[in-house]
């Protein structure tokens, strides 16, 4: 915990601004690639919030959306390589 804790620290003096919700889904897609759906239940939050986290993250060049081949009503979630530089620092 104390090494989490030293981790956000250090990200939060650094000037990478994130909100908890969009680390816990960056965090989420870290080994894998995930649903909103699958998120939004793992976090017991509505989708529409993980949506909103999943912008900023876009946005920031953290996360990538893809089309999910086998549901076209899913979207996937998709670390990219400086979300995961980032991700990589909270492991422990």
């Amino acid at each position: 915990m104390a090494d989490t804790h030293a981790s956000l620290l250090k990200i939060v003096r650094e000037g990478d601004d994130m909100t908890m919700r969009q680390m816990c889904v960056l965090l989420g897609c870290r080994d894998k690639v995930r649903t909103v759906r699958d998120l939004a239940e793992e976090l017991n939050v509505a989708k529409p919030a993980i949506t909103r986290a999943a912008d900023r993250l876009e946005e920031a060049a953290l996360l990538r959306r893809k089309k999910d081949p086998e549901d076209r009503r899913s979207v996937l979630l998709e670390i990219t390589a400086g979300g995961r530089k980032l991700a990589d620092r909270f492991k422990g």
